[in-house]
């Protein structure tokens, strides 16, 4: 790889401060609590991503019923 190469990839200075601002947020950082009161962010994520999994299965099903009836 070439110097000329490795240069054009980089992050111009004012970019790469922008980019750290954004990661500092004054927001708390997500926690976990084994018990008790989990942090309602967590929980949320927890229902979308199983609400996702769930339609992603039922359309799998569909299609893997659909194919079976088509033959």
């Amino acid at each position: 790889m070439t110097q000329k190469a490795r240069t054009s990839t980089a992050i111009p200075r004012s970019e790469h401060e922008e980019l750290l601002e954004a990661m500092l947020v004054d927001v708390p950082e997500l926690s976990f609590t084994p018990r008790g009161d989990p942090d309602p962010r967590l929980v949320r994520l927890a229902r979308l991503l199983g609400e996702q999994m769930a339609r992603q299965d039922f359309a799998a099903q569909a299609i893997r019923r659909g194919s079976r009836r088509s033959r």
